[in-house]
């Protein structure tokens, strides 16, 4: 029997480049690693947690699937008990954008031209996609997917060295495709970023206010183009 991934774990899936290890940082129960490997799409994998419970579920997934000859577990606050020779690609999927970009900041090896990025933040993407943009790294594709009432959205990535320039805007659209996935993730961020202009405008904060509808405007472009 085949471990079946939810939409939202199947898009992370879906922008791994395969053919060599990969590391799944906050794993859980380990389907995603599990699912790569029964695939064929990597050779072997890591299953990374922070903490024993999550990791212990994922090492009876592993077992469950017969695969325990080709993922290992490991325990692991972010990528601190890992180096740039562990995997070929690096996997974030269930954590929030700012603490994966603290995570990268952390361990400054990840800025190897050899290593492909997946993440998938479940909140604060922006400060994810800023981070990457302001530190040398350039997103390849970016995907937006449905699970119950939420969306959520995966890119990949690669450390080029070059710094990118962008737009106030460009940190919350991203690559996304102008998808109705899309445009419904970027209404609710829409909406969020509305909310806090009008706050900003009731107290006075012109300058503020200013630059949230700098940014208004380009989610707006992007939502109706």
């Amino acid at each position: 029997m085949s471990v079946k991934l939810t939409p939202r774990l199947f898009a992370a899936a879906s922008l791994v480049r395969g053919g060599g290890i990969v590391a799944d940082i906050g794993t859980d129960h380990g389907y995603l690693p599990v699912f790569l490997v029964e695939n064929g799409i990597a050779k072997g994998a890591i299953a990374a947690d922070i903490g024993k419970m999550p990791l212990q579920n994922a090492a009876n997934s592993v077992e469950h699937y017969g695969l325990s000859g080709r993922i290992s577990l490991r325990l692991s606050d972010g990528l601190r008990e890992f180096t740039d020779a562990d995997a070929d690609e690096f996997v974030f999927a269930g954590m929030g954008g700012t603490l994966i970009a603290e995570i990268l900041a952390a361990a400054p090896w990840t800025k190897n031209k050899k290593l492909h990025f997946v993440f998938q933040p479940q909140s604060r993407a922006e400060d994810l996609r800023k981070f990457l943009f302001e530190n040398g790294f350039a997103i390849n594709r970016e995907v937006a997917v449905c699970e119950g009432e939420r969306v959520y959205i995966a890119l990949d990535a690669d450390y080029t060295g070059e710094i990118k320039h962008f737009t106030p805007g460009e940190i919350y659209t991203g690559k996304l495709p102008c998808t109705k996935e899309a445009r419904k993730h970027l209404s609710r961020q829409y909406s969020r970023l509305f909310k806090k202009h009008e706050a900003f405008c009731t107290c006075g904060k012109a300058e503020q206010a200013e630059e949230i509808s700098i940014i208004l405007k380009e989610i707006e472009g992007f939502i109706n183009g």
